[in-house]
């Protein structure tokens, strides 16, 4: 399969997937976990497809892991429906946690952030300024 095709036919499955999952999952374990479609990886050949969902941090991902894997014939089959294939790739979810990490890299960027801007033991920072009174900046008024 071409290169071109391959993305075609992986933004195709990734558009359809999404509103099966969305709409019209029935397993109420997936619907309560509001999934989101990150990605689809095709093989070259097409016969398989790897899905990466984002779910909620209060949901139990391994339960929804495991509804998403038991329920992969019922998505395989209304994607099947909707595309014109000669194959409909066998589908293989998979949690993605780039939210989660990127959060966690944000607060821990965050957190390093204030602590190199804590006050020193004279109780100024390194502008010059006391604890107590915001530090000047020099604004042109223009």
């Amino acid at each position: 399969m071409s290169v071109r095709k391959n993305a075609r036919l992986r933004e195709e499955i990734q558009r359809e997937l999404s509103g099966i999952l969305e709409f019209e999952s029935r397993d109420p374990i997936v619907r309560e976990a509001f999934p989101t479609l990150m990605d689809v990886r095709l093989t070259v050949d097409g016969r398989y497809a790897k899905v990466y969902v984002g779910v909620g941090n209060d949901v139990d991902r391994d339960a929804v892991a495991k509804a998403l894997a038991q329920d992969r014939g019922f998505y395989r089959s209304m994607l099947a429906e909707r595309l014109s294939l000669r194959y409909t790739p066998d589908l293989r979810f998979v949690l993605d946690e780039t939210v989660e990490r990127s959060l966690h890299l944000h607060s821990l960027l965050r957190d390093d952030g204030e602590s190199l801007r804590l006050p020193d033991a004279d109780g100024s920072d390194e502008a010059g300024a006391t604890a107590s009174e915001p530090a000047e900046t020099d604004l042109e008024t223009t």
